[in-house]
């Protein structure tokens, strides 16, 4: 969804450009460990996921809740998936598919456009220091507020909110790109214009309609 606010009489070097980072800029897949694991059995595996509540707790450490102590609580609630719980740090590193590299190349070129380029996500602080030493890309971001070390996630209206006033930027300045709709909804409703990530060709063609590149 693009924010259908019309811009009228702007610079486009004004604009700032926020980039969400987990299936926007880099492949994050828990599938990619646990489809191994359960022999490619992906009844298996999508109960596990349902049954341990994983991808909730994984909020709770994308808000800083240390690693070690939800999993510890989950696996005293479900011993009998005691390694593949604790597969969510062990093997945290192989969930990563690499770079999505048409979006990488799209904010290659902002920042050789000159565009300030600030990164938002819902990370931990414990594991996206693993990712972004390999990849030179994070350098063209002026800053990367992450959640697990603001104490907010999205679609939370504080964690924009921190973005926003540290680097003293007004919304209508901003231009948020992200792949989950509500955080997207999120971002309008503090009025910064949006678009809603699908793919790298929409997003290069959604950039150039709004940048007027």
């Amino acid at each position: 969804m693009k924010d259908k606010t019309p811009m009228q009489n702007h610079q486009p070097i004004d604009f700032n450009i926020i980039f969400d980072l987990g299936c926007v800029l880099i492949d994050w897949n828990p599938d990619l460990v646990y489809k191994p694991y359960f022999d490619h059995d992906e009844k298996a595996m999508q109960r596990f996921y349902e049954e341990t509540g994983i991808f909730l707790a994984n909020k709770q450490m994308d808000k800083g809740k240390p690693f070690d102590e939800v999993l510890e609580s989950l696996t005293i609630k479900y011993p009998h998936y005691e390694e593949p719980l604790l597969y969510w740090k062990i093997k945290w590193i192989d969930m990563i598919g690499g770079p999505v590299e048409g979006s990488v190349n799209i904010l290659k070129t902002l920042n050789q456009k000159g565009y300030p380029l600030y990164g938002l996500t819902n990370w931990s602080s414990e594991t996206l220091p693993l990712v972004i030493k390999q990849y030179d890309f994070f350098n063209h971001f002026k800053d990367i507020i992450v959640s697990g070390e603001v104490k907010h996630i999205k679609p939370e209206p504080e964690i924009y909110n921190i973005l926003l006033n540290k680097h003293n930027l007004l919304p209508k300045k901003c231009l948020f790109i992200d792949d989950s709709l509500d955080n997207v909804k999120a971002a309008q409703e503090l009025g910064i214009h949006t678009i809603h990530f699908k793919d790298p060709i929409q997003l290069a063609q959604e950039i150039e309609n709004f940048l007027k590149l």
